[in-house]
């Protein structure tokens, strides 16, 4: 397909050395390769900052950016958009891979359906499976549960169940609607779906969405991850929900303005 556009594959890392490899390797291998990749360091205490340099050494296409200190995930991903060219913008979790076509069937989509905002389907794959083994998974198959304890297909049921790693935005959303709440250190994502589609179905929709039933992101699921750590402390998930749903009402209230949301500049 045509490679005119520049896409920004933007990844927030922090204290993971044991996966930022397979995740830049995911990334470089895409079959499209008019891509730029974003890797912002938001100042880890092991050495994943050292792990990610090497990378950018061999590819012109990655570029590194370290914070001062530890701001948390959704000021590490708001400050690699800011810094992106890109037409269009993905965020990938350091932990996580992309599918060999990810950037390639999500911008045809995008382009097809004249749509700003794709989303699309995932893998769940466990804990110690390699990049190699994961491109050998036969998605098909994984939907059908003939493959177990391996891996598992999810799929986004509906805008408001969105595999945050199978989303494709362009830049404009950035713009127009803002950047990801830094005060939420996680669910940052889910306030933002609920900024642009609504809370529920009854409110109106900011934009229209294209869904793609394709696997796109290989979502790893381990001890460490975001989603295991709330479902080991429900009661800190509570807490984050309340304060996702308070930053909702709050620009649902005032409007989405300068004081309350950071926004991509032209």
């Amino acid at each position: 397909m045509n490679e005119k556009f520049l896409i920004s594959v933007v990844v927030p890392l922090y204290n993971y050395r044991k996966y930022i490899k397979n995740c830049i390797q995911s990334v470089c291998n895409q079959t499209y390769k008019n891509f730029e990749l974003i890797i912002v360091d938001d100042c880890s205490i092991d050495n994943s900052y050292e792990v990610a340099k090497k990378y950018k050494k061999k590819d012109a296409r990655i570029k590194l950016i370290r914070l001062d200190k530890n701001y948390g995930y959704s000021r590490a991903k708001n400050e690699g958009i800011i810094k992106s060219k890109g037409e269009y913008i993905v965020t990938l979790d350091a932990d996580d891979m992309l599918t060999k076509k990810s950037l390639e069937v999500r911008l045809e989509a995008a382009l097809k359906s004249n749509l700003t905002f794709i989303y699309a389907d995932a893998l769940t794959v466990y804990n110690k499976i390699s990049l190699e083994e994961c491109y050998k998974l036969n998605p098909s198959l994984i939907k059908k549960k003939k493959i177990e304890g391996m891996a598992s297909y999810s799929v986004s049921i509906n805008l408001y169940n969105i595999h945050a790693q199978s989303v494709m935005i362009h830049r404009g959303i950035y713009m127009k609607y803002g950047l990801y709440d830094e005060k939420l250190r996680s669910r940052s994502d889910r306030e933002m779906w609920w900024r642009l589609f609504g809370k529920d179905e009854k409110e109106d929709k900011k934009i229209e969405a294209y869904y793609l039933p394709k696997a796109v992101a290989y979502y790893r699921y381990h001890r460490y991850s975001m989603w295991r750590k709330r479902k080991r402390n429900p009661e800190i998930d509570k807490k984050i929900i309340k304060m996702s749903e308070k930053a909702y009402k709050k620009r649902k209230k005032e409007g989405i303005t300068k004081e309350n949301t950071r926004f991509l500049e032209k």
